[in-house]
């Protein structure tokens, strides 16, 4: 059970969910409340499918590309550390678009709030790896509940967006921002630093 709420928190914070936040917030300012709704459930479900493709492709595209889990970790672990220093030091957004009918559909949905935002090259790097590291069914069961659950709470921080800015306020959501990059820097230095060990040992 340990190993089940680590592993959610771990992918919880991949998924950048304050980041993500700031950019759904930014890029529905204009929506209505059901829009608004209707974009955050579409971007969890997308977030969810691109992770379960990533929790299981790593073996087909370790041997498309003769790589091994240990060069991954080290190569995947620097993008996750480009990754977190731009949230630590902030990074542009994109601009905010107007309410209608590529909102009210999959648009915005998917790119850029599910896909690169939510479901980017750092936190592709981390489900490949923690998919490769899986054991026995129900390490994968619980590690797919893992990615369920971590989802769910981010999607429902989306859904409870306009109250999450009015408490914490964007100065608020930017300080939990840079802590979630803090986080983050962690699980990717010690992602470099297993690739290496391994790899020269």
């Amino acid at each position: 059970m340990e190993v089940f709420f680590v592993t959610s928190l771990k992918i919880l914070i991949l998924l950048n969910p304050f980041a993500v936040l700031s950019t759904f917030l930014s890029l529905t300012s204009g929506c209505t409340p059901h829009q608004r709704l209707e974009v955050g459930l579409k971007s969890g479900f997308a977030v969810l499918i691109a992770g379960i493709v990533l929790f299981f492709s790593g073996n087909v595209l370790f041997s498309l590309l003769d790589i091994n889990l240990d060069l991954f970790k080290v190569g995947g672990g620097v993008i996750l550390m480009i990754c977190a220093v731009s949230l630590v030091w902030g990074e542009s957004r994109p601009g905010r678009v107007r309410s209608g009918a590529s909102v009210s559909g999959s648009g915005i949905a998917v790119v850029p709030i599910a896909i690169p935002m939510a479901v980017g090259p750092g936190t592709t790097a981390g489900l490949i790896v923690i998919g490769l590291e899986r054991g026995d069914l129900w390490s994968t069961v619980s590690s797919l509940s893992a990615l369920l659950l971590s989802v769910l709470a981010l999607t429902g921080l989306l859904l409870l967006g306009v109250h999450a800015e009015r408490v914490l306020k964007k100065d608020g959501i930017a300080v939990i921002t840079k802590l979630t990059g803090l986080f983050l820097s962690a699980i990717a230095a010690k992602m470099i630093l297993e690739g290496i060990r391994n790899t020269l040992a």
